[in-house]
């Protein structure tokens, strides 16, 4: 009887032992517990080894896994990369680059997330739709006039780029984005133009009224964006960036010498060519509406 006894207490307690929920944290730390709660930002649990203490509470940003008492496991290590969270917010947006009319173009860019962190980016650029560029101003003796020379120019470039959205920016205590478009990010992107312009040529024998002329201009660049995104009131966004890379133009510094004006030298409107030292620029702030296709 008594071994019978102290056999009944030893499958009790090997059945207590085992009938414990087991909390994973991304520390490393493992906690033998009792699931009190599973809620919306938190887990609520006893310590196991002491069921009628007090209760506590964990965020589940801090949790990987909850292996239960009877086998089932949840795990929380990839919530912020799941697209269910973000399903009711939209993932598309039109922008403009709001300072670009007055440098003399205008830029439209659509924009689409394809996962959390993921997306890419299209621009279309008028250029010569905006402020208009002078290039220099003489006076005529003869008519006793001055009279300016605008740039004149008018073309089109394309760009577009795969963005890489940091992860992430948080609400709720680390349960998803504040939205899905929102953060900072990397951007590669390839940007090819073409546009004619007004260039002043002076007269051979230093002649000391220019002549006009009609100049082809073809630019193109591969360029890294780095950026910040803010969506405000699940409406509008605001997006900073400047990027910097490889960049051409088909215009040869070298053979124009000093008959050309170089006012405008390297200078494609949303790209910026550093003569011919194979660098290119870009920047600018654009801002944007959020559009309601939320698939």
């Amino acid at each position: 009887m008594k071994n019978l006894c102290v056999i009944l207490i030893a499958i009790c307690f090997c059945g207590t032992s085992f009938a414990q929920d087991k909390i994973h944290k991304k520390d490393g730390a493992l906690i033998e517990v009792k699931v009190i709660e599973v809620g919306t930002d938190e887990i609520k649990y006893k310590m196991f080894i002491d069921q009628t203490g007090p209760i506590y509470s964990l965020d589940k940003d801090r949790i990987i896994k909850i292996v239960y008492e009877n086998g089932r496991t949840e795990t929380y290590q990839n919530n912020l990369k799941d697209p269910e969270l973000y399903q009711d917010q939209s993932k598309n947006a039109i922008k403009v680059n709001f300072l670009a009319p007055l440098l003399g173009y205008t830029q439209l860019n659509f924009e689409h997330n394809l996962r959390p962190g993921r997306g890419y980016e299209l621009a279309l650029g008028i250029i010569g739709l905006g402020k208009r560029q002078d290039i220099d101003s003489f006076y005529d003796a003869t008519t006793k006039s001055t009279t300016t020379t605008y740039r004149e120019a008018s073309g089109v470039f394309i760009a577009g780029g795969y963005k890489f959205s940091k992860l992430p920016d948080f609400v709720n205590k680390g349960t998803k984005y504040s939205h899905v478009l929102q953060g900072a990010y990397v951007k590669p992107e390839l940007s090819l133009g073409a546009y004619k312009h007004n260039n002043l040529i002076s007269f051979p024998g230093g002649g000391s009224t220019p002549r006009k002329s009609r100049e082809s201009i073809s630019f193109g660049g591969l360029l890294i964006n780095l950026g910040k995104q803010w969506v405000l009131g699940e409406l509008l966004l605001i997006d900073v960036y400047g990027g910097v890379g490889y960049a051409f133009d088909n215009r040869n510094i070298s053979q124009n010498n000093s008959e050309y004006d170089y006012s405008y030298v390297g200078n494609h409107f949303a790209l910026t060519t550093g003569a011919d030292s194979g660098l290119g620029f870009t920047g600018g702030f654009k801002v944007g509406i959020l559009l309601n296709n939320k698939k």
